[in-house]
C-alpha cells in the first residue's frame, strides 16, 4: 500500500512480532496516525529486529495456520475447494491483469503519501526494512505465494463461499472483509485498506463468471511480489548510503 496493503498478512504478522504484540493487536493506531505517533508508539515498546531465518518462520507459522485453518473450516462446513481451483489459460490471464489496477494504487500512494499513508509506510519501513533487505527474491516470492494462497482459500474459497450459501451475497462480501481488514491488525487504518482491497479481491474470486480461486491468489501474490520487493530495494538502498 504506498502503504502495501497487501503485504497484508506477512507483513502485519511479522511487524507486530518485530513490536512483540500479541497476534490479535492489542492497540491498534489510529485512522490519523502520524509518523510521531508511530514513533512513540516505538519508543513505549521494546522493538528487536527479526533475522531473515527468524521472519521467514514467523510467516510460515502465520500463513500456514491460515491455510490449514482454511482446510479444516472447508471440511466442516462441506466445502469443496480444491473444485474451486481452475487453472485455465483465461483464469492465469485474469489473475495477473487484476493486478494492474492494484499496482497502479501503490504506485501512486507509494509515490505521494498523505495523512494515514505516510504513518503506515513508514511503520513499515522502519519496522521491516531492514529484515526484508537480508531476504532474497526466492524468500519473497515464496511468502508472496503462501500469503496469496492462505488468505484467498480462507477468506474467499471458505468464508465468502459458505456464507454466500448460508446469508446471501451481500452479507457475505461485508463479513467476509471486515474479517480479512481484522487480520491485517497493524492499524485502524490498515484494517480499513485491506478490507476494501478484499471487496476487489472478492469480485476477482468471481471474474471469470464462476467461483475460481486461480486469480485472486495470483493476482495477490503478484502484488505482494512486487510491493515486497520495494521495500526490499529501498532498504537496501538505505543501507548502502549509510556505508
Amino acid at each position: 500500500m504506498g502503504t502495501a496493503p497487501s503485504s497484508w498478512g506477512v507483513l502485519s504478522c511479522a511487524a507486530r512480532s518485530n513490536l512483540h504484540a500479541p497476534p490479535t493487536c492489542e492497540k491498534l493506531m489510529p485512522l490519523n496516525e502520524t509518523r510521531a505517533d508511530i514513533t512513540s508508539i516505538d519508543q513505549s515498546r521494546s522493538v528487536s529486529r527479526l533475522s531473515r531465518s527468524e521472519f521467514l518462520r514467523m510467516a510460515s507459522l502465520c500463513q500456514g495456520g491460515l491455510l490449514v485453518a482454511g482446510i479444516a473450516l472447508a471440511g466442516l462446513a462441506g466445502i469443496k475447494l480444491f473444485d474451486q481451483l481452475r487453472f485455465t489459460p483465461v483464469a492465469v490471464l485474469w489473475g495477473v491483469t487484476t493486478t494492474l489496477p492494484m499496482l497502479l494504487m501503490f504506485i501512486v500512494m507509494h509515490r505521494y503519501p498523505i495523512g494515514p499513508f505516510r504513518g503506515v509506510q513508514d511503520f513499515l519501513s522502519d519496522t521491516l526494512g531492514p529484515t526484508l533487505a537480508d531476504c532474497n527474491s526466492l524468500d519473497l516470492a515464496y511468502l508472496s505465494l503462501m500469503a496469496g494462497v492462505s488468505e484467498e482459500l480462507l477468506f474467499r474459497g471458505v468464508v465468502q463461499t459458505w456464507l454466500t450459501t448460508s446469508f446471501g451475497v451481500a452479507t457475505a462480501l461485508i463479513v467476509s472483509n471486515l474479517l480479512f481488514g481484522l487480520a491485517h491488525a497493524v492499524s485502524v487504518f490498515y484494517v480499513v485498506l485491506a478490507g476494501l482491497l478484499g471487496f476487489y479481491l472478492a469480485t476477482v474470486f468471481t471474474i471469470t463468471g464462476e467461483a475460481n480461486l486461480v486469480p485472486p491468489i495470483l493476482c495477490h501474490a503478484l502484488y505482494d511480489f512486487i510491493a515486497l520487493s520495494v521495500y526490499r530495494r529501498e532498504a537496501l538502498s538505505e543501507a548502502n548510503s549509510r556505508r
